[in-house]
C-alpha cells in the first residue's frame, strides 16, 4: 500500500473511533417547583428572609390565601381603628425564624425597625394589615415608630 493510501485509512480510523466515543450529552429534566420557590399568585409585595428556615415571596393572594382576621387595633396616636390583615404570627409559623434573632421590617421608603424575634412571637395582636393597597405593621403594645406602613420585608438577622 502506498504511503497516502495508508493515512488516509489511519485517517478514517481515527474519525470513526472519535465519532463512537462521544455521546449526546442528555437535556437535564426542569425541576418541579417546591413550596419555597414557586412562584408568587402575582404580584410581590412582601418578602421574608434571612436566617429563616423557608424564605417566602408573597403576593397579596398569597397573604390572603393565609388566613385574614378583622381585628380593632388602637394605633398610639390615632386611636382604635378596625383594620383587616394576617397575624403576624402566622407568618412566623410559615417563615419559622432561627431562635434568637431579630427581625428587620422594612418600608418601600426604607424605613425600618427592628424587633426581637421573642418579642414579636408575644404579640397576639401583631397584625400586617392591608391599607389603602399597601401593607402596614399594626403593634398594639409598642411604640408609634414600630407601626410601620408600606412594608415590604421582614428579614431575620
Amino acid at each position: 500500500m502506498s504511503g497516502t493510501i495508508r493515512t488516509f485509512i489511519m485517517l478514517l480510523i481515527t474519525l470513526a473511533l472519535m465519532a463512537g466515543c462521544t455521546q449526546a450529552t442528555p437535556t437535564p429534566e426542569p425541576l418541579a417547583p417546591s413550596e419555597s420557590t414557586a412562584a408568587p399568585a402575582g404580584e410581590i409585595v412582601l418578602t421574608f428572609t434571612g436566617k429563616v428556615q423557608r424564605e417566602l415571596t408573597l403576593s397579596m393572594a398569597d397573604l390572603e390565601g393565609l388566613g385574614t382576621v378583622k381585628k380593632t387595633i388602637e394605633h398610639p396616636k390615632d386611636g382604635k381603628q378596625s383594620y383587616t390583615g394576617v397575624l403576624l404570627s402566622t407568618l412566623l409559623e410559615q417563615a419559622q425564624p432561627d431562635p434568637g434573632t431579630t427581625l428587620a421590617i422594612t418600608a418601600s421608603d426604607g424605613y425600618s425597625v427592628v424587633v426581637a424575634l421573642e418579642d414579636a412571637k408575644a404579640c397576639a395582636d401583631c397584625l400586617i394589615a392591608f391599607t389603602e393597597g399597601s401593607l402596614r405593621l399594626l403593634m398594639p403594645g409598642f411604640g408609634s415608630s414600630f407601626w410601620v406602613k408600606d412594608v415590604a420585608s421582614i428579614e431575620a438577622k
